[in-house]
């Protein structure tokens, strides 16, 4: 190589280096905070939405409701959209996009747009924002927003309630949050006093056959439900049908040979259960769990059967979860008791799954907690049988009995209510009968002196 020639490289590399710099100053001074993210190219982006928005408006379409037709959204605008879509689960993009007022651009979405795709994305990125606490609140302050949220839910399109259950979930959380926002504000309790959004999410569970869209809202329910005053009045039509249809198409979606249900299925069932337990404090809804009582041993039996298996399974950890829903299980359970015959099966289930929370019984943990509660309850429930129905009925049930779990009921009852049990093997004695209830109880009377 000629001097001059290396002389002429080294120069265009050292006019290369110094363009990379500039243009590495001008990318930082661009970004939004630390990161990567270019302001302008967001600014764009929404310039460019808010100028084909009309295009995709009912009016211009001539649509009377977003339901009747439909448009696609240009590949263009939806690439750039995507990846917004994507970079709003950045928290400072999050707030980038807030301080460009991004949720009035969201609500002219809402409201007019009837591209199915555009209407998923805006959404989509609500939800991301939602994340960010002064956001989430900013959105409940918007009843106007919540409103054309809510009414979505009603729409066709399985992906976009997909986000909405997201994006609701989101803000549900914020119910119990005591900043400034939430004090002065409504909106919250307004959120969950909707009607609409509880027939919504029932209509969901009761016809949807989409697994991810029946995740998102048994776990949307759950979380309606842990929040809602037990002194209010719920519309209560078809959640308890909702609940139920959604174990049946969850259960039915997978194998369940072996119980083997992928992790998000099985917190769903959980899911379900709890939602179920939070609706059985209120009484009309155990008026309405009586009433529905083959179709809810089918529920309660399906998930005992799942709770034995993954008991067995478990971690400790994860089995303090699954004991929390045995516990609100078997709640349920009590509350079904009527006149009718007792589901042996459900019975013997109710036993297997308390024999192996048995060794959890004497602790301070949360995980013994709830064996003890779960103990206590079957207790009731021995209790709340022998009310109900005749003394030879009840042993005959008992008798027929795997020992295992008779064992285990008999054990809870010693604790619970000792002196109904003791009446009940007299009997059992006197009637020269019952050999199995006899011999197990002895056997827990003699456990219980160690």
């Amino acid at each position: 190589m000629s001097v001059s020639k290396q002389n002429s490289d080294e120069s265009s590399v050292e006019e290369n280096g110094e363009a990379i710099t500039e243009d590495d100053e001008r990318l930082k001074g661009d970004a939004i905070g630390d990161t990567l993210y270019s302001e302008s190219w967001i600014l764009k982006t929404l310039m460019k939405l808010t100028e084909e928005l009309p295009s995709y408006s009912k009016n211009h379409n001539n649509f009377e409701t977003q339901e009747s037709n439909a448009v696609e959204l240009d590949e263009s605008l939806e690439t750039d959209l995507c990846l917004l879509w994507d970079m709003s689960a950045d928290k400072e993009v999050a707030h980038c996009l807030f301080q460009h007022d991004i949720l009035s651009l969201a609500k002219c979405v809402i409201e007019e747009s009837v591209a199915p795709r555009l209407t998923e994305i805006g959404i989509g990125i609500l939800a991301n924002l939602s994340c960010q606490q002064k956001i989430g609140h900013e959105i409940l302050l918007d009843s106007e927003l919540l409103t054309g949220v809510v009414n979505l839910m009603s729409s066709e399109d399985s992906q976009t309630i997909i986000q909405i259950v997201r994006l609701l979930d989101n803000l549900i959380h914020y119910s119990d949050n005591k900043s400034y926002h939430y004090s002065k504000n409504k909106s919250c309790s307004s959120l969950l006093d909707d009607e609409a959004l509880w027939m919504s999410v029932a209509f969901i569970l009761e016809n949807s056959l989409k697994e991810e869209l029946l995740i998102g809202s048994a776990k949307l329910l759950e979380n309606l439900t842990r929040h809602m005053k037990h002194d209010e009045e719920v519309p209560y039509k078809n959640i308890l049908s909702g609940i139920i249809e959604a174990q049946k198409q969850l259960q039915s979606g997978n194998s369940d040979i072996a119980f083997d249900y992928p992790l998000e299925v099985r917190d769903s069932f959980v899911a379900l259960v709890s939602a179920f337990y939070n609706f059985s404090r209120h009484k009309p809804m155990q008026i309405e769990i009586v009433n529905a009582r083959d179709r809810v041993d089918s529920f309660l039996s399906f998930h005992f059967s799942f709770l034995l298996k993954s008991v067995c399974d478990s971690t400790e950890e994860e089995l303090a979860s699954l004991t929390a829903s045995a516990v609100q299980a078997v709640t349920i359970f009590f509350i079904t008791f009527s006149s009718a015959p007792l589901d042996c099966k459900i019975l013997e289930l109710v036993g297997h799954v308390g024999s192996k929370l048995e060794p959890y019984v004497d602790g301070e943990n949360e995980l013994s907690k709830c064996a003890s509660d779960y103990s206590e309850i079957v207790g009731d429930c021995f209790r709340k049988q022998l009310d109900l129905f005749a003394i030879d009925y009840f042993l005959g049930l008992l008798e027929s009995l795997n020992t295992k779990a008779l064992a285990f009921i008999l054990q809870a009852a010693h604790r619970t209510v000792p002196d109904r049990l003791q009446q009940l093997v007299d009997a059992a004695r006197s009637r020269g009968s019952f050999n199995k209830v006899i011999e197990t109880y002895e056997s827990c009377v003699r456990n219980a002196v160690r």
